[in-house]
């Protein structure tokens, strides 16, 4: 295989998790912690993200082609010009179901810290994130309030990347110079975007409050719980030996259950996905420091170096040493 291209590789800010399980992210605007990814699902192990959960609200948004997505034990199908709103702690992760790419950004905003004075962050932000109704929104740009959530989606993706980040598509992901903001008032663009997306998701709520209109969105799969609860056992243990006993003793299940959990949600098996975590782990230390192939093996939860290498080059189609050498200069 011949040298990998780092436009090719996988985006990994920051890997990691909080004591609690939930994703660690990297803010690009820390005043207001959001963060905005221009990316396309090839840059993925296997076509797919990571399942994971975070208390950040998030927005995707897809530029060209289409992904499948996974939230809370729902799958949808995002077209081109559709987005989808995932609220808070929510289970969730995109991928490809044949094969074809998809372009897409992803915002994080989060709830706590975008600058709402507490009688507006009590009245209507603390409700929305609370809101059981409402685990995901799809909006679709050809009607009203799509268009409306599209195009803020859109200058809060600007406010990172410049006016003409999305005037042709790119078969390699759009950067920004040091992942930050274009400007200090761009940080304004971020949150009057956020209290916009605000009320357009207040107007969801109330309106599948009004007319329950969406029943399924609120009957609960204790599956979930009991995948959260596995998710984070692997995701806070995996630099050490991991059983299937063990992660189905974390969902409080059996082994058949548990795997079944996994086969049915996630489309892996346990052990899969505690490989696949191990591998994103490594690929970050790969990519951040020169620690010798052994070590980052050693460090990732992997039993020796040569199951490492086997078990990245499955996973990422390129070796760990081809992965290290498309960063070099």
């Amino acid at each position: 295989m011949g040298e990998l291209d780092i436009d090719e590789v996988m985006p990994i800010t920051s890997w990691g998790r909080q004591p609690n399980g939930a994703e660690m992210v990297q803010y690009d605007a820390p005043m207001f912690l959001s963060f905005t990814e221009h990316s396309l699902l090839h840059q993925y192990p296997n076509m797919r993200a990571e399942c994971h959960w975070h208390i950040d609200l998030e927005f995707t948004r897809i530029f060209r082609g289409h992904m499948m997505y996974f939230v809370s034990g729902e799958i949808i199908r995002l077209e081109e010009g559709q987005a989808i709103f995932v609220n808070s702690r929510q289970l969730h992760y995109g991928f490809s179901d044949d094969g074809s790419d998809c372009e897409f950004s992803c915002s994080l905003l989060n709830p706590s810290r975008m600058g709402a004075l507490t009688a507006i962050h009590e009245r209507f932000v603390a409700p929305l994130v609370a809101d059981s109704s409402l685990p995901y929104v799809v909006f679709d740009e050809h009607d009203g309030a799509g268009d409306r959530v599209v195009r803020l989606l859109d200058q809060v993706h600007s406010a990172k990347f410049g006016d003409h980040a999305l005037e042709t598509p790119r078969t390699v992901p759009q950067t920004a110079a040091g992942m930050m903001l274009t400007d200090d008032l761009a940080s304004l663009t971020v949150i009057s975007c956020f209290y916009a997306l605000t009320r357009e998701l207040m107007d969801v709520s109330r309106q599948r409050h009004a007319g329950e209109s969406r029943t399924s969105a609120m009957t609960h799969d204790p599956h979930i719980d009991v995948l959260r609860a596995m998710v984070d056992y692997v995701q806070q243990h995996y630099v050490r030996p991991i059983t299937l006993d063990q992660i189905a003793a974390a969902g409080s299940v059996g082994r058949t259950t548990c795997a079944n959990i996994f086969r049915d949600l996630l489309g892996q098996t346990p052990i899969e996905f505690v490989n696949d975590v191990r591998v994103r782990a490594a690929a970050e230390l790969l990519r951040s420091t020169r620690l010798p192939i052994a070590s980052i093996a050693d460090r990732s939860g992997f039993a020796s170096a040569s199951f490492f290498t086997r078990t990245f080059r499955r996973v990422m189609h390129v070796t760990p040493f081809e992965y290290r050498k498309g960063f070099e200069g």
